[in-house]
This record gives structure tokens, sequence and C-alpha cells, in this order.
């Protein structure tokens, strides 16, 4: 979404709005980031499944999040999070990890 700087995120099937773990992650992604404190916030980290060798490849750190939006009463729940490290990622100097974040989120 928006060239890479949202992403969309399915809660598992038993999340619900009224869920502990939903409420902490919509109280924890609406403060702004400047107020965060440095051990508080959300971070996404995600890994593919490599249909080749039916394995899955090494988690990937697409850096913190921020709530964009949410449906509520949705099964699965759908979030939209912003990607707060997108240009950082995308244009970093290590080659492999702006590479492998160009590819996840579809660059």
């Amino acid at each position: 979404l928006e060239n890479g700087r949202k992403i969309t995120w399915f809660g598992g099937a038993r999340m619900h709005d009224e869920t502990k773990v939903i409420q902490k992650l919509l109280r924890v992604s609406r403060r702004p980031p400047d107020n965060a404190a440095s051990h508080d916030g959300l971070i996404l980290w995600c890994r593919r499944y490599n249909y080749k060798t039916k394995t899955y490849d090494p988690y990937t750190c697409l850096g913190r999040l921020s709530y964009h939006s949410h449906v509520p009463g949705s099964r699965p729940l759908k979030f939209v999070w912003n990607l707060l490290d997108f240009e950082k990622l995308a244009n970093h100097e290590e080659v492999s990890i702006r590479e492998t974040f160009q590819e996840l989120v579809n660059l």
C-alpha cells in the first residue's frame, strides 16, 4: 500500500476487538512515535514460506509501526500499519538489507 509505506496485517482467527492483545496493539500503536519510550512500540518481523525448499526463510525486520486503520468486527481482524522506517530500510547502505526490504514490500 502507498508504494510500500503501509502494510496490511490480519489478526489470528481467535482475535477480535476485545481480545487483550488487540487492545494492547491499539493502545501502543496509537501513541505518537516521538512520545514512545525506547522500550515501547511495535516492530514488525516477518518471514516468507519458501515453496522450493518447503521451509520458512529467516525472519526479516520491517521496522517500527504506527497505527493507520483497522476494520472493527472483521474476521479476521484487518489492520493497516504505517512503516515508520520505510525510507531508512528502502535506502539502507547494506545491499542485502535494502534488497530484502524492497522485495518484501514489493518495491
